[in-house]
Formats: structure tokens, sequence, C-alpha cells
């Protein structure tokens, strides 16, 4: 089974440099038929998270989001992303002075885990697996 979920974003440029950049994913900005504004795109495994401009999101479909700005995004969302390697994360992380919430060496399940809010309010927790 496939799952892709669309989140809003405030500002795509943002958001692909946090997850390009800083966090090192493949994320792709990509135009889905002409006309239509760009989305960014996040293929982990089966599944995809799609980026989305809020203001666009708003203004193609005013009805149902006409309050989207009255609650903060990310509330109550969790995405565990595995990584192969949590050290250059940390540093890039370090180095744009994004604040780590938590990090864990969780030996019962034997991976170390960081915890971060991405620039709208979405908790990723990269994990990665202790090699055996």
């Amino acid at each position: 089974m496939n799952l892709c979920l669309s989140l809003a974003v405030r500002d795509l440029d943002h958001t692909e440099y946090f997850y390009q950049s800083i966090l090192g994913l493949d994320i792709s900005r990509v135009i889905v038929a002409k006309g239509h504004p760009p989305l960014l795109m996040l293929t982990l495994g089966d599944s995809v998270i799609c980026f989305r401009d809020a203001g666009v999101i708003e203004a193609m479909h005013p009805a149902l989001l006409q309050n989207m700005d009255r609650h903060p995004f990310g509330v109550g969302v969790n995405f565990e992303i595995p990584v192969i390697d949590l050290a250059p994360i940390v540093r890039r992380l370090d180095s744009e002075e994004v604040r780590c919430l938590y990090e864990l060496d969780d030996a019962e399940f034997e991976r170390r885990e960081i915890w971060v809010h991405d620039p709208d309010g979405y908790l990723l927790v990269l994990m990665q697996e202790k090699a055996n």
C-alpha cells in the first residue's frame, strides 16, 4: 500500500532548504501540470509527502480551508524518518541553530533518534538503526 500525505507549508523555499540542505533528504520540486503551482515531493520508501504552499491551497479550496491559520501546522503530527547516519544531520542542525528537541539512544530498539520540528512545526523523529 502506498501512502501520500499533503502538508501545508508557509514557504516552499524554506521547506526545501530544511529537508534537502539541513536534513540531507532527497526532496524534489515538481509541477504536476502546466499552469499549476509547484510543490515539493519527499519519497520515503512507498510513501510520499507532498508539501504545498498554504496560500495556494487556501485559494484553491477556500470553503474547506478558510480558517487554516487558526491553528499551527503540525499539531499532533509526528513522522519517523529512517536515516543512514545522524552525525552529519546533527552537525548541520547545530550550524543552522535549529533546536533539537530530544536525543535518544534507545538500547531496547537498537536505534538512535533525534527529534526536531521542521519550519512549519511538523515533528520529525530521525532515526538511525544501530549496526549489529
